[in-house]
């Protein structure tokens, strides 16, 4: 049987070993099967987006402005703008003041003595031909002039300066026309005159035509923004201003970014028509383009231009997947925060070298594509491992069943063979002796006779043993289920032993409760049943025999009890002992003769007629057996 029971365990755990090893392997080809499908379909979606970018912020950005200032070269690399003066010695060179501007100087801020010092400019000004030296005469002459109120006087003057004639402006500096425009401003706003500060207005947007360093044209244009606050000229100057803010921020990132490749000069290069980042103080991306004579950085707030990568990245995320977007210095510009697997690095193209574009597979929402495969494959194995466990369970039942009736086969021919053989060799000696006519006397022929009868009853026990037995393996035993008295079955049962229980040394007692219930049970069955006991209990006791037989009631249930003072059972002998042929002595030399189905029927009876019987026993000591019936 363990060579079968192993045999059939193989048949079941390696076929379960190689179905849970196909489908482990199926699903993981099913998961990298999903995967490649949304890789595949995610790269041809990201190409299409992230490559053509470029093109796309190209074009909207020619509609939105979101270059914020530019930086421009001429033929020789040298900066046309942001204007400074190292790259325009010529344009701003002006001749040292003669000795007279400063004795002049002298009699304006030190001896304070205006009148005089506005005769000796006239006086310079008029006898020198060079522009520089006559524009400073006449800024001298206003400052005189508005130190002694006479604000009407300076403003003539002042606005002639501001606004030259042809001749006069071509001996005039850019940069000098801007102060004086600055200056009149400051006059108008002092005058308090309405008409003059209309003039006012038209001071910031002439500045911004002005061509000049551009150090110089923030601080003055910040001036006038400044005037024209104080002077409640912001609403009606408010796109002047707005125009001026422009060019003071383009500027200022303009003169940042020139400091910044004064100082890196190997960061200057790079190539054309590609975005790279540029390290000031508030982060850049330059962008140079090529122009007729030279060419332009156009340069590029950080913070603008995410907005058009997050709007690619929107596009281009979903449920499943996400993107982040990295400069070429390796900083993040724009993408998910979400935790993922990374399932492809594209490096983009065309106006964007260096830069790439990581693609991630969202944490979880991929394992839930695929084990939607995943669990049928499990659900599909579970129910083919569970027949496959049940069809086993199912043999293996069969065939230990049809183990235990061959074992029940060979043990009840063997019990047959053992229990018939003995008193038919009894008998048959005893019916030789009598035919021979070997007896003595009259009174042995009558033992001998006895001695038949004894056999031929014993024989009869046996066979009815037998037959009972057959009829329980067959579920052919029927019972006839009256209202019967307790006293009467047991009244029954002693009158069928009262032989045995006659002897010298058996005091059998019987102790029967009243009243009694009725029971609802076959009569003859449960006579057989106390029989049984009673027989047991005259079987293994000593030879001075103890037996008891008692019928009471114990919680609405009618009791059967047979006590002896016999050999006592073991605590394993107690749990086998209702088995059919099981006997406490299996030796052929056992003292006891039996089947062992006497117990095994009496358990059957019982459980037939709905009851329970219990055994309590101690080896030396005697056993109890008690029957429980329903009243």
């Amino acid at each position: 049987m363990k060579w079968i029971i192993l045999l059939l365990a193989i048949a079941v755990i390696l076929p379960t070993v190689c179905l849970l090893w196909f489908m482990t392997q199926a699903v993981k080809n099913e998961r990298l099967a999903i995967r490649q499908k949304l890789v595949d379909s995610y790269l041809a979606r990201a190409e299409d987006i992230f490559y053509k970018f470029p093109e796309t912020f190209w074009s909207q950005e020619k509609n939105h402005g979101i270059i914020c200032s530019h930086v421009l070269y001429d033929a020789n690399e040298n900066i046309t703008y942001p204007v400074v003066p190292e790259n325009f010695p010529d344009l701003f060179k002006t001749n040292e003041l003669p000795d007279s501007i400063h004795k002049i100087w002298k009699l304006e801020f030190t001896d304070n003595n205006y009148p005089q010092a506005i005769k000796e400019y006239e006086t310079l000004s008029n006898a020198s031909s060079q522009g520089d030296i006559k524009h400073e005469c006449h800024l001298g002459i206003v400052r005189c002039l508005t130190k002694q109120n006479k604000l009407p006087e300076a403003v003539k003057i002042c606005h002639e300066l501001a606004y030259p004639d042809e001749y006069i402006e071509g001996k005039y500096t850019p940069q000098l026309i801007c102060q004086d425009r600055l200056m009149l401003a400051s006059l108008y706003s002092r005058t308090n005159d309405k008409d003059l500060l209309k003039e006012l207005q038209k001071q910031i947007p002439e500045t911004i035509k002005l061509f000049i360093i551009s150090e110089k044209k923030i601080f003055i244009l910040n001036q006038l923004i400044d005037i024209a606050k104080a002077n409640d000229l912001t609403e009606s100057l408010k796109t002047e201003i707005k125009n001026a803010k422009k060019i003071i921020d383009k500027s200022l990132v303009s003169l940042e970014v020139v400091d910044y490749f004064e100082q890196n000069p190997d960061q200057k290069s790079h190539a054309l028509n590609s975005f790279y980042k540029i390290r000031v103080s508030e982060p850049l991306y330059g962008f140079y383009l090529k122009i007729n004579n030279g060419k332009m950085l156009n340069l590029v707030k950080k913070y603008d231009m995410i907005p058009f990568w997050q709007k690619s990245i929107v596009d281009f995320s979903d449920e499943l997947v996400f993107c982040r977007i990295f400069d070429n210095d390796g900083q993040l510009i724009a993408g998910d925060a979400s935790e993922g697997e990374l399932f492809k690095t594209l490096n983009l193209k065309n106006h964007f070298q260096g830069w790439k574009a990581e693609l991630y597979l969202r944490s979880g929402i991929f394992n839930q594509a695929a084990d939607k495969k995943r669990f049928i494959y499990i659900w599909v194995a579970s129910i083919v491992i569970v027949l496959m466990f049940a069809s086993t369970l199912l043999a293996s039942s069969a065939v230990l069943k049809q183990a235990k009736l061959n074992r029940l086969k060979n043990d009840f021919i063997a019990t047959v063979t053992h229990e018939l053989k003995t008193p038919l060799a009894s008998t048959r000696l005893l019916v030789d002796t009598l035919l021979e006519g070997k007896c003595a006397d009259k009174q042995q022929e009558t033992e001998y006779l006895q001695l038949i009868s004894k056999e031929n009853a014993r024989l009869g026990r046996l066979i009815d043993n037998f037959l009972t037995f057959s009829r329980m393996e067959r579920n052919k035993q029927v019972f006839a289920m009256t209202p019967t008295s307790p006293v009467e079955i047991a009244n029954a049962a002693t009158e069928a032993i009262q032989t045995k229980f006659e002897k010298e040394n058996v005091h059998f007692t019987m102790d029967i409760a009243k009243p009694l219930p009725m029971i609802n049970a076959d009569k003859d069955a449960m006579t057989t049943v106390l029989v049984n006991l009673l027989d047991n209990a005259y079987k293994y006791s000593n030879e001075n025999k103890e037996i008891e037989l008692r019928v009471f009631v114990d919680d609405s249930n009618v009791c059967f009890a047979v006590k002896d003072n016999g050999i006592g059972l073991t605590r394993r002998q107690m749990k086998k002992v209702f088995d059919k042929f099981y006997q406490a002595d299996n030796s052929l030399s056992r003292k006891v003769e039996g089947t062992g189905l006497g117990l095994s029927i009496v358990k059957f009876i019982v459980d037939a007629h709905k009851g329970k019987i219990e055994v309590e026993s101690k080896i030396g000591k005697g056993s109890e057996f008690k029957i429980k019936l329903n009243s």
